[in-house]
């Protein structure tokens, strides 16, 4: 089996984004993923991203380019870079919010970390990937400077 790569990054949404807007990114992102063999996670809250993409390199590599050169992100920085031997992730899913609407909170590609602290794949235990993730969902930011949002404190 090929070494397989996986990226974590962090980005600031251009606009607003509504839950209708974001569910829309779900459904179009978990099918484009799914085609290209990536997997991971994206937590969207506060204006902005963290995802993780795990896959072969020439596929994570191909949706970090698409990313960083999507208008609804700017200041898209790597996070974390490492090779690892076996997927971590079942698939490629998102989390955001606490949406009302059932139907998302059913969807097979929405993830409960965020809203219900629903855990992560145990295989991501003490990796980079697993300590931003739970960074991410532990600090309010929402409207920080982005001098002011630091990777400097332990994870929640």
């Amino acid at each position: 089996m090929p070494e397989l790569t996986s990226l974590v990054y962090m980005s600031v949404a251009a606009d607003a984004m509504t839950d209708a807007d974001l569910v829309a990114m779900l459904r179009e992102a978990r099918l484009r993923n799914g085609a290209l063999g990536v997997s991971g996670l994206l937590l969207a809250k506060g204006g902005r991203f963290l995802q993780v993409l795990e896959g072969q390199e020439w596929s994570v590599e191909d949706r970090f380019r698409a990313i960083e050169r999507d208008p609804r992100h700017r200041e898209v920085k790597t996070l974390s870079r490492e090779h690892v031997d076996a997927r971590r992730f079942d698939g490629w899913a998102m989390a955001f919010g606490a949406p009302s609407d059932a139907e998302v909170r059913d969807d097979p590609g929405f993830s409960t970390f965020l809203s219900d602290r629903s855990p992560l794949p145990a295989a991501l235990a003490g990796s980079p990937a697993d300590w931003l993730l739970r960074w991410f969902r532990g600090r309010d930011l929402q409207d920080l400077p982005e001098e002011r949002v630091s990777l400097g404190r332990h994870a929640a």
